[in-house]
Order: C-alpha cells, then sequence, then structure tokens
C-alpha cells in the first residue's frame, strides 16, 4: 500500500507541476513526441507531463557521464527483476521497477541524443531490450497465477499481444509506412501493466470462475491482451492495404524531416512501440 500511496503521490506532484509550466509559459516543446502523443488509452497532455518531467533526471545523467548503453542495460535488471516479484505475489514491487525500468528505457535515448550519439546500434539494442522488458512481468505474473487456467492464460495472451504490436509496428517501419499510432503502445502498456499491480493488492481475492486472487490485476492484464490483440491486427491490415495500394505509400521522408527537428536514431520513440 506504501508503494501505491507513493507513486500517486509522485503521479500528481508531476502533473501539478507541468500543469504549472503550462498556466506560465505554456505547453513544453516535445518535437519528439510528434504532433499526436496520445490515444483513446492515455491522455496526451499526461505523456506530454511525464517525457517533461524526465528531462531533469536526464540532464544529470548527462552531466554524470553516463552513456545511453548503461541506462539500457540498468532498465533491462529492472524489468527482470519484475518477474520474480510479480511471480512470489510482490505486486506493487513490480510495478515499480517496471516504472523506474521504463524510464531508464526512455532516459537512454535523451541522453544519446543529448550527447551526439544516437546511432542505429543503439537503436537495436533498445529494441532488444525492450522485448526482454515487456516479456519479463508477464511471465512472472504466469507463474503467480498457474493454480488456474484462465487466469495463467490471461497473461502469457498479454505478453503475446505485446510482441504483436511491437512486431507489426517494425514490419511497417520495415516497409517505410508512416501509419496512425494505434493503441497499446509500449509507453500503454507500462502504464497499464504497473496500475494493473498497484491496485491488485485491493481486492486480494474473488470467488469468480473458480477463485482467483487479485482480480484488479487480472482485469488490468486481460485489457492489454485484448486491446493490444485488436491493436495488432489493425495495424496488420493497414499495413498490408498500404503495400496494396498502387499509389505511393506514405514514406518515412516526413519522418526524416521531423528527425532534423530534433528526433534522433536511439531507439524506438517513447510514444511508438
Amino acid at each position: 500500500m506504501v508503494i501505491t500511496l507513493v507513486a500517486l503521490l509522485l503521479c500528481t506532484m508531476v502533473v501539478a507541476a507541468y500543469a504549472t509550466r503550462v498556466a506560465r509559459s505554456g505547453r513544453a516543446s516535445h518535437p519528439r513526441l510528434g504532433p499526436s502523443p496520445g490515444s483513446a488509452l492515455l491522455p496526451g497532455w499526461l505523456v506530454e507531463a511525464f517525457y517533461w518531467a524526465m528531462h531533469a533526471p536526464g540532464r544529470a545523467l548527462i552531466a554524470l557521464h553516463v552513456s545511453p548503453d548503461a541506462c539500457t542495460y540498468a532498465s533491462l535488471v529492472f524489468c527482470c527483476a519484475s518477474l520474480p516479484l510479480a511471480a512470489t505475489g510482490r505486486f506493487a514491487e513490480a510495478a515499480a521497477v517496471v516504472i523506474v525500468g521504463s524510464v531508464l528505457d526512455a532516459l537512454d535515448g535523451m541522453v544519446a541524443r543529448a550527447r551526439g550519439v544516437a546511432s542505429p546500434s543503439g537503436a537495436v539494442l533498445d529494441s532488444f531490450v525492450d522485448r526482454i522488458a515487456d516479456a519479463a512481468p508477464f511471465i512472472g505474473l504466469a507463474i503467480y497465477y498457474r493454480h488456474n487456467v484462465l487466469s495463467l492464460v490471461i497473461p502469457l495472451a498479454a505478453m503475446v499481444a505485446s510482441s504483436l504490436v511491437s512486431y507489426a509496428r517494425a514490419k511497417a517501419d520495415q516497409h517505410n509506412l508512416v501509419l496512425p499510432n494505434g493503441l497499446m503502445r509500449r509507453h500503454e502498456r507500462v502504464v497499464y501493466l504497473s496500475a494493473s499491480l498497484l491496485l491488485g493488492p485491493l481486492v486480494p481475492y474473488t470467488n469468480v470462475l473458480g477463485g482467483m486472487p487479485r482480480p484488479l490485476t487480472l482485469a488490468g492484464v486481460g485489457l492489454v491482451a485484448v486491446v493490444g490483440t485488436v491493436a495488432s491486427i489493425v495495424l496488420v491490415a493497414r499495413t498490408r492495404a498500404a503495400l496494396r495500394d498502387p499509389r505511393p505509400a506514405a514514406s518515412k521522408d516526413a519522418r526524416k524531416s521531423f528527425a532534423r527537428k530534433g528526433a534522433g536514431a536511439r531507439g524506438p520513440l517513447p510514444v511508438e512501440h
């Protein structure tokens, strides 16, 4: 409960600080986020607020000469730590390390771009680590819920759905297509997974479907599974339709222009995968 309250307090502080900043100076300019960072699942202003808040620790890491790869590897360690924590029912602690790991994952790109060392090599490492970080907490939840077939399937389905969304987006990028953002991108999955883990202990048990512990966590993870699966199918359909279209498909020229204005080559956009 303490970790949940601390997380809620930190979120409130970030939102309040950003609201004050907007009231005084207007919205912060974040070309990296693109024109529409939000979605039906996560308001754009909330994404902006937390991205703005991460610039302070980003500047601190730059001042300390921390390398982008060090941030990436540190994010991997934290996210992998969520596996044993979730597997043993320590959901709040699992949420905490997922959040820290995800923040470090976003900071590695900030550091790389600020130091002028963003590269395709770093992007490959970042994407590879992201897939492991995505899977770790869901594997831990599958172990925790292993005593009931339905509850076991839900986190496994969410893990597969997460990979499908990232894979579908990567294939669209491979063919130089610029498609709508879609739902359940990585930052949205992190938010919904973390919230599910933090809120889970509030309802310890339910007698529905033969009895399941922490149903709020299962409900949130189930949402990730369902929406992620649908989002990946929609993204694949849009990719195939664009490739079949005889007219020239939207290319990455816009992204290259966007990159010249501030986007870097280090890893996926924090609001993309």
